[in-house]
């Protein structure tokens, strides 16, 4: 509060005119006290009829005497603006192609590594998958050993968390143990030998392991193109010799039973169990008829509702679609698994 200052002059009635001065002069007498104005009264705090309603503790507001020139919550902090949800889903895959085998007696096939070079290309590439390429374990001929795809399988696919997202893809040549012996079934590794494939082989009950003990995530997807003969080595063609017929591929069925290690799991085989998977320089120049579709719909034909974006189900579809069409139903790609449809493998 500011001091106010005033000169104030007081003029007694007992003082003698001029003309009778005393030898003595009297002091004047002092000048009254100065009245003072009434004490300024502190407006009362608001009262409001209701208490505030708020989530967060009521804090307490001192009360305060507003100016019109000064906003009400001019001493209130904004709140700062909450940051973007962001996917926590990260992508990985591991993409195994075998065309040429070690031991020159396993019958290679043409387009195998080519097809799993081209699925590897799509998920780095930006208008494709736009997967980290660290994120990805290829292994293409004689890279794909027995010990490398053990080790993909085991232990590097053991980094992706719960909410991750893992694709496998595998081209390459399967086999189960024997003619007589349906039950053991192989996928070839570069590195198998064509007398000692129990031996030398990777084991599909090495896949279940995988997914079972080792891969966390809840989101898998398998994609195999590896029944393109009934049977590999030295007994099948023994067999084949003497007369028999392979007409079943159980190597179907083995890779189905996979989606059944736990929910989230989606397994897309390129034939059914009684046909064998084709590959043919009409498919893209030298493709599997399989590969060369899943590339078509992944690149945009299988987006059916327009969002830019191929999900399982649209994937699924169109791959079936036109491979039994353009094989005339000879080969017709199956799938199997308690998954979301809408899952998606690029982002």
């Amino acid at each position: 509060m500011h001091q106010i200052q005033a000169s104030v002059v007081a003029v007694s009635k007992s003082t003698p005119p001029p003309q009778a001065v005393a030898s003595v002069a009297k002091p004047a007498p002092l000048p009254e006290p100065l009245k003072q104005s009434e004490p300024v009264k502190t407006p009362e705090p608001i009262k409001t009829s209701e208490p505030i309603k708020t989530s967060e503790p009521v804090k307490t507001i001192e009360p305060a005497v507003q100016s019109k020139s000064v906003p009400e919550k001019q001493n209130e902090v904004a709140p700062l603006p909450l940051p973007p949800v962001k996917n926590s889903e990260v992508k990985w895959a591991v993409i195994i192609g075998i065309s040429d085998y070690k031991d020159s007696r396993v019958p290679s096939l043409r387009y195998a590594a080519a097809d799993a070079r081209a699925f590897y290309d799509w998920l780095v590439s930006p208008e494709g998958g736009r997967y980290t390429p660290s994120n990805i374990k290829l292994l293409l001929n004689s890279d794909a050993t027995v010990e490398n795809i053990r080790h993909a399988l085991f232990e590097w696919l053991n980094s992706p968390l719960k909410e991750d997202m893992v694709t496998i893809y595998f081209a390459g040549q399967s086999s189960p143990a024997t003619p007589l012996d349906q039950e053991n079934l192989y996928l070839l590794p570069y590195d198998v030998k064509y007398d000692s494939i129990v031996s030398t082989a990777f084991p599909m009950w090495d896949i279940y392991t995988a997914l079972k003990r080792f891969i966390k995530s809840d989101k898998v997807v398998v994609i195999t193109d590896a029944c393109h003969s009934g049977g590999v080595g030295e007994s099948f063609d023994v067999a084949r010799r003497s007369g028999m017929n392979f007409d079943r591929n159980p190597v179907t069925d083995e890779l189905h039973s996979l989606s059944g290690v736990k929910e989230g799991i989606c397994v897309v085989t390129a034939s059914g169990n009684r046909q064998y998977s084709l590959e043919s320089s009409q498919w893209g120049g030298g493709h599997g008829v399989f590969t060369w579709y899943i590339l078509q719909g992944l690149k945009g034909e299988a987006d059916f509702n327009g969002n830019k974006m191929v999900n399982m189900g649209e994937l699924t579809t169109y791959v079936s679609e036109y491979v039994r069409k353009d094989t005339k139903h000879v080969q017709t790609p199956t799938v199997s698994g308690r998954y979301d449809p809408a899952m998606t493998i690029g982002k």
